[in-house]
């Protein structure tokens, strides 16, 4: 091979292995949430997680239910790492409301005090934020109405941010679709909020089956509206509830919006088989090959297509 020959194969090379180390730096991870297993033992969930080639997990926001010390070993053994907690409002008992826009004070304290609490949990274990909802899931009505239960949960917020800034933890507001929660339902909602707690701690993040509900501009406008430094985390499932990918949602417009903006955050899937509920997944009645198999769908068809947008990333 003559001298200019074998000088074009170097530049060739050292080309390609630039490309590939930007491309890992862009890179966004994915996760899968823990509360779809139910009451399958953290154990098993970090295993079966590990065994189908994620990056990590969301836990499940119960902090009296894990210890960080445990968990943090747990995940490390298996390559893998915490990166958000999931806020869970309610809880699981009855009368546990964990409600940040109730007008009783004291319930209001006692949803602070369980935000705080996941703060610990979140410092703990090393994820990087912790999702909040400012209503309660399931409940679609406001406690007495839209004005009063915003104030109260900006109030909460607030309190709860300071334990945040504290620890170095971003809160994270999740909208949830009109159909499921009577407060935040859009990114614009999650936007006025979090610009009222008026603490950089508290972003919030989106969810694209409640997205393609509520986003009538479509998910990837409202992730570019958002923009990098307001979204830090971003559920997934496709708009059947679905693994992404077995859906109409267009997963590479999607994958394509969040590197634009620079995002920072994980994309945690949270998908369920066919004819599942929320509901189904809590008790525990998914079948495990049911789950494993939708999840394994999913990761494939996710790092499928961002790997078609990092090639258009790469030439702009």
């Amino acid at each position: 091979m003559s001298w200019p020959a074998c000088a074009a194969s170097r530049l060739r090379r050292t080309i390609a292995e630039r490309d590939e180390k930007e491309d890992a730096m862009r890179r966004i991870e994915f996760f899968v949430n823990s509360w779809i297993f139910g009451e399958v033992p953290l154990e098993e969930v970090v295993r079966r997680v590990a065994n189908l080639g994620y990056d990590g997990i969301e836990l499940v926001g119960e902090p009296k239910v894990y210890k960080a010390g445990e968990v943090s070993r747990l995940v490390e053994d298996h390559n893998l790492r915490v990166i958000s907690i999931c806020g869970m409002h309610p809880g699981p008992e009855e009368g546990d409301l964990r409600a940040l826009s109730h007008y009783d004070p004291q319930e209001r304290q006692r949803a602070v005090d369980y935000v705080r609490a996941c703060i610990d949990l979140a410092c703990g274990v090393g994820a990087r934020s912790v999702l909040v909802v400012p209503s309660l899931v399931g409940v679609p009505q406001y406690f007495r109405s839209k004005e009063e239960d915003t104030k109260w949960a900006v109030d909460s917020l607030q309190k709860a941010g300071e334990h945040a800034r504290e620890c170095k933890v971003l809160l994270t507001i999740e909208p949830i679709n009109r159909y499921e929660v009577g407060l935040v339902n859009s990114i614009e909602d999650a936007l006025d909020m979090a610009r009222r707690v008026d603490n950089e701690w508290v972003r919030i993040m989106g969810d694209t089956f409640h997205m393609q509900i509520e986003e009538g501009d479509g998910i990837p406008n409202a992730i570019r509206r958002a923009g990098g430094y307001w979204l830090q985390h971003l559920h997934a499932a496709d708009n059947t509830r679905e693994a992404p990918g077995k859906g109409t949602i267009n997963w590479r417009e999607v994958l394509r919006a969040l590197h634009d903006v620079g995002y920072e955050g994980g994309v945690s899937l949270e998908p369920l088989p066919k004819g599942a509920s929320p509901y189904d997944a809590r008790k525990g009645v998914i079948p495990r090959e049911q789950l494993d198999s939708g999840l394994k769908f999913g990761l494939e068809h996710l790092r499928r297509e961002q790997e078609v947008v990092l090639q258009y990333v790469r030439r702009t």
